[in-house]
């Protein structure tokens, strides 16, 4: 079965022909507009995906080894701390440490040791301050909704953003559909007011138009599918050929594609890109509506895997992306993990001699504490 390359639709204009008309030029731009951003949503559609294998593969592991071995230096502080060499001074750093390596394990796993070890030097024990720290979370939150104008029943969990959100969206189609009922009984007991002749015009121009949008999607249409009908075909490859190529006139024409069903129409040679530059104006005046619409459903698409992918990395919306940039920054979070699992096993080998440990812990200072401090220790190095 041969291959066809694919044609860039654009208008063409012979030296006899007028130079193109504001229309057409817009047609042109854009067409290179859609082409762009159809290879720039493959290429992030690509990352994605490879991001998303590479979390799995490489940088859940790395994380969670990362965690482990900070639960093994916890424990193993647990052991000095009862050990007669440490003195008071010693034991209060050594409990300072263990807290802070439990805590961050227990933020990225449920670890049944260093919970009974958190629960072992600090005053309150882990599930109880889990709790007051939800309980405080839920009291913010619903104090901010309730300064919005926003209540939320007491069966939604506050806590967690999936049952949040959908609470949100649920309250927002309530009040929708409240304020439509409304406008709805308020229009029903209004006398209706008579539209100008301006605005009936105007309602006329665009009931017209998207009848002309719709006429010339369907125009385009038809043809292929006559053109495309298998039946027709006694040739099995070229049968397989106008088979496939009739999926993608089907997905086009339900997308409202109008580029896609004009490049297939130049690629079953149906037309000629000379002949794009003799439609007529107002025709591609409809074409050009309907291409502004494709390019903005394009643009959404974009700035959805954009904007998931800055959250990933906490980035402002506004923060600038490339595709190699994502890849490149979850390298570089990846070698990270590898770094930090390198000094927490190195510090653990050296620190298992308590004689050496004595002589660390004699130099380490316990940090002021810092606003939004998250403790996270991610190894010691001497």
């Amino acid at each position: 079965m041969t291959q066809r390359t694919p044609h860039i639709v654009h208008v063409v204009k012979s030296q006899q022909q007028a130079p193109a008309s504001r229309a057409h030029t817009q047609f042109n731009n854009l067409i290179k507009k859609i082409d762009k951003q159809k290879k720039q949503l493959a290429d992030w559609i690509a990352t994605e995906s490879l991001y998303r294998n590479k979390v799995a593969q490489d940088y859940v592991p790395q994380h969670t080894r990362v965690a482990h071995l900070k639960a093994e230096l916890a424990q193993l502080f647990d052991r000095a701390h009862d050990d007669s060499r440490f003195k008071k001074r010693d034991r209060e750093k050594l409990s300072h440490l263990i807290l802070s390596l439990a805590s961050s394990v227990l933020d990225e796993l449920d670890h049944e040791d260093m919970r009974a070890l958190y629960d072992k030097y600090n005053d309150v024990d882990f599930e109880t301050e889990q709790r007051e720290a939800d309980d405080a979370e839920v009291e913010f939150l619903r104090a901010m909704m309730d300064s919005l104008g926003v209540e939320l029943g007491d069966d939604v969990d506050l806590t967690d953003p999936e049952s949040m959100t959908e609470a949100l969206q649920q309250k927002i189609r309530e009040e929708q559909a409240s304020r439509s009922a409304f406008e709805e009984a308020k229009n029903a007991n209004r006398k209706p007011k008579k539209k100008s002749a301006k605005q009936l015009e105007k309602e006329a121009r665009q009931e017209a138009e998207e009848q002309n949008i719709s006429k010339s999607i369907q125009a385009i249409y038809r043809k292929l599918v006559t053109e495309l009908h298998p039946d027709r075909e006694t040739d099995p490859d070229e049968r397989a050929r106008k088979t496939e190529l009739m999926q993608a006139v089907n997905v086009a024409y339900e997308k409202r594609d109008l580029l896609q069903l004009l490049e297939l129409q130049i690629t079953l040679e149906q037309i000629s890109p000379e002949h794009i530059g003799a439609i007529t104006e107002d025709r591609i005046k409809h074409y050009n509506k309907i291409l502004r619409e494709q390019s903005a459903e394009l643009q959404q698409e974009l700035s959805l895997i954009q904007n998931q992918l800055r959250s990933h990395f906490q980035l402002p919306y506004y923060a600038p992306l490339t595709p190699k940039d994502i890849i490149n920054r979850l390298n570089g979070d990846i070698v990270e993990l590898k770094q930090v699992a390198q000094s927490i096993d190195h510090d653990l080998k050296r620190l298992a001699d308590f004689d050496v440990m004595k002589q660390w812990v004699k130099n380490y200072k316990i940090p002021r504490p810092r606003p939004m401090d998250d403790l996270d220790f991610p190894g010691f190095r001497f």
